[in-house]
């Protein structure tokens, strides 16, 4: 599946997106950040009790689910309509299916690995209700989500050495294709295993646009080795491209494992979707990538005085992606749409927002503006351990199970 024009016309639209800070629908005084921060705070130490009392039959799930709908509401100002879309009982039996079927698939993964895992089943679910389908876990989202903490973390961890992650990489390859076995390590068989699942669904003959979907993510990850010191240094233009394909190249292998097939206007929003996600990431991963070497538009010595400025375009990128939107289904895209808009955009205010040592105070100061929590107050919950309100949701399933 060629990916060269989907990264052509997003790095237009990246490369025409103004540098000045958006504007942003809410802002919040000193008073209402107090009145928020009080809130959560007394969410979270209410969790905190929930499972020390150690009884997971003890918890009420349907009165969890609901407070946190009121503080997502009171806190994030999420509609009622989109919060309807996120917590309904279908996402919710997805999550706990996921997690259930994680542990049943390899007792020995961590709740962290399974909890990267799920962050993509979340998005994979989200792509069923922008395309009408039920939301429910397949097999499919299963394996694919699975994938990454088996595939991903080798090909990205700088322990690995270069000539075992080319090796490695090749053997996949021919897996994807249907041409070659993986090793007898339990990693490997492991992958073979989930690839198996997904053809099972999906086989090879019929849904060919679906395998292609899948080698080019994998040719994306292959390609990205380079971001992390291996090979060649990319310039500042093969950095941009390769995080682009990395990426959307992922989501857009999402929708179609998700759906089989996809429009080539759906398509295209899939891709610019993940291109966005995987700015935002890099944004939040700032600080452990600087350390870690890899290079992303971010942490790229050329662009580190500028960081200001490209998160600002990351804005004005991702609202750019979202208009695409409209391709998906009537009645949902639009809501959806706002969920999606108002989720990364608090976390890109968050994440630059709790970045003192790479953002001037001056920048940092505007962003907190347009937050409901105060920066101040996330970095000492940070401190203590306060979870976010995606992994509550993660340990509660994690309790109920």
């Amino acid at each position: 599946m060629e990916t060269s024009r989907f990264i052509d016309h997003f790095s237009e639209i990246w490369n025409n997106s103004s540098d000045r800070l958006p504007a942003f629908t809410n802002t919040y005084s000193d008073a209402e950040k107090r009145e928020r921060e009080a809130l959560f705070s007394t969410y979270t130490d209410r969790f905190r009790e929930l499972r020390k009392e150690g009884n997971a039959g003890s918890i009420d799930t349907e009165k969890f689910f609901r407070g946190l709908r009121s503080v997502m509401k009171q806190i994030y100002d999420y509609a009622d309509e989109s919060l309807e879309l996120i917590t309904n009982r279908a996402m919710i039996d997805a999550s706990r299916d996921f997690y259930r079927e994680a542990r049943a698939f390899d007792s020995s993964l961590s709740r962290e690995e399974i909890y990267q895992a799920m962050r993509n089943a979340w998005i994979m679910n989200g792509l069923q209700l922008l395309l009408g389908l039920p939301v429910r876990l397949t097999p499919s989202i299963l394996a694919y989500s699975l994938l990454y903490p088996y595939s991903d973390n080798l090909l990205d961890g700088r322990a690995v050495p270069v000539t075992e992650k080319v090796v490695f990489s090749r053997r996949f390859e021919s897996c994807l294709r249907g041409k070659g076995k993986m090793g007898n390590n339990p990693r490997e068989q492991a992958i073979e295993a989930l690839v198996e699942m997904i053809c099972q669904e999906y086989p090879r003959d019929r849904f060919l646009e679906v395998h292609q979907s899948l080698l080019a993510i994998h040719r994306a990850q292959t390609h990205s080795l380079r971001l992390c010191g291996c090979g060649n240094p990319p310039s500042t233009g093969e950095i941009l491209r390769i995080g682009f394909d990395k990426g959307g190249s992922s989501v857009l292998a999402d929708g179609y494992l998700v759906a089989g097939h996809l429009s080539p206007e759906i398509s295209r929003f899939f891709y610019g979707y993940g291109i966005w996600l995987q700015l935002s990431d890099d944004i939040q991963d700032l600080e452990e990538d600087l350390a870690d070497g890899t290079l992303t538009l971010f942490s790229a010595p050329e662009n580190r005085t500028s960081l200001p400025e490209l998160t600002n375009r990351t804005f004005h990128f991702g609202r750019a992606v979202m208009e695409d939107i409209k391709y998906c289904k009537d009645g949902v895209s639009k809501e959806f749409g706002k969920v999606i808009l108002k989720s990364i955009e608090l976390m890109l205010l968050q994440a630059a927002g709790l970045s003192s040592r790479f953002f001037p105070p001056d920048y940092r100061h505007r962003l907190e503006e347009f937050s409901p929590l105060g920066f101040d107050y996330l970095l000492e919950a940070r401190k203590k351990g306060n979870p976010s309100r995606m992994k509550l949701i993660t340990s509660l399933i994690d309790e109920v199970v």
